[in-house]
């Protein structure tokens, strides 16, 4: 759920970046700052959530052990990497995505694993790009129609969601949401008819846990079944894989990196 990482990142923001050294990936105007860890056969891209950093992957990068080659980075503005100061968009994430990638991973295929918003990229990554994928893995993904869904079902709860978390978020991220948005809103994004993803194997994670107190309207039980549906849609584009649902909250691969990382393996072996 977007607003729900937001929620997390607002509280967290920065402190799960704690890798000291690492590669810089120049852009136009600023650098990312990625990390690569292992020496395995497959190549595994790591794409974090709204405002979290990479240290959040380290238990399921632990989980994999010696079977991989990870790459994490923070987008702009995150942790040690760059900014022009200027909020980005889903395309200019998604470029910068496949920035790192050309940078640490040339000439490979990469298994793609992102969470919340990261989920988003990932999944637009793979409509773009699908001769750079071996595999994806969704972890909780958002998704470009979540936001229309949510307004039609509770307009009033979700701009509150929206006013409360913008107190909260600092000045810079506040930005990027207000674009982000935005973006959402457009009614060039509403909602596709089961979008097809390219033919690699997809693993999808879904989260189904319902809080007691909701924070956000993605908290709620009628906020998780539209999460639901959001995902029953994205994998009805999906030419092989599977969807999984777990009962946990939104960050499944804090609470159980063993899921991610044996979904990790199940694309990598296809």
């Amino acid at each position: 759920m977007l607003t729900l990482a937001l929620a997390c990142a607002a509280t967290t923001v920065q402190a799960a970046d704690v890798q000291s050294t690492g590669t810089q990936v120049a852009r136009t105007g600023y650098s990312l700052q990625a990390e690569q860890q292992g020496q395995g056969p497959v190549t595994v891209v790591f794409e974090s959530g709204f405002g979290q950093g990479a240290g959040v992957w380290t238990d399921t990068i632990a989980k994999l052990g010696a079977d991989c080659t990870c790459i994490t980075y923070a987008r702009a503005g995150l942790g040690k990497s760059g900014t022009d100061g200027a909020p980005k968009t889903i395309d200019q994430h998604v470029q910068d995505l496949g920035a790192v990638i050309d940078a640490l991973a040339p000439g490979r295929k990469v298994v793609l694993v992102g969470h919340s918003y990261g989920g988003l990229l990932a999944t637009e990554f793979a409509r773009q790009h699908p001769q750079r994928l071996r595999g994806l893995v969704l972890v909780d993904p958002a998704t470009m129609g979540q936001r229309t869904a949510f307004l039609h079902a509770d307009r009033e709860r979700v701009l509150a969601d929206d006013k409360a978390l913008l107190t909260m978020l600092p000045p810079a991220m506040a930005e990027d949401y207000k674009l982000l948005i935005a973006q959402l809103d457009n009614a060039a994004v509403a909602p596709r008819s089961a979008p097809e993803l390219p033919d690699v194997p997809v693993a999808l994670l879904t989260a189904t846990q319902v809080a007691a107190d909701p924070f956000v309207f993605e908290e709620t039980a009628q906020g998780k079944a539209l999460w639901k549906g959001q995902h029953a849609n994205l994998f009805a584009g999906v030419s092989r894989g599977m969807h999984k649902y777990y009962a946990t909250g939104h960050n499944i691969h804090r609470e159980n990196p063993k899921a991610v990382a044996e979904a990790i393996r199940f694309v990598a072996a296809d």
